[in-house]
């Protein structure tokens, strides 16, 4: 397997707003939703309680 490398293209927040164009809502949307399932708050509340810890 060859290495390759890879150049990084830095791009501006107004070109990445600008290439994201008509997604923007389904963006904000996906980011909000990852954001409340990944919450570490209510992940612990919804997880069991540990073994032995009913005393």
């Amino acid at each position: 397997m060859k290495n390759k490398q890879i150049k990084q293209q830095e791009i501006t927040r107004k070109e990445a707003l600008e290439k994201i164009g008509n997604y923007g809502k389904y963006t904000a949307l996906t980011a909000l939703g990852t954001y409340l399932i990944l919450s570490p708050k209510k992940a612990q509340a919804a997880s069991p309680e540990a073994p032995g810890s009913g005393f």
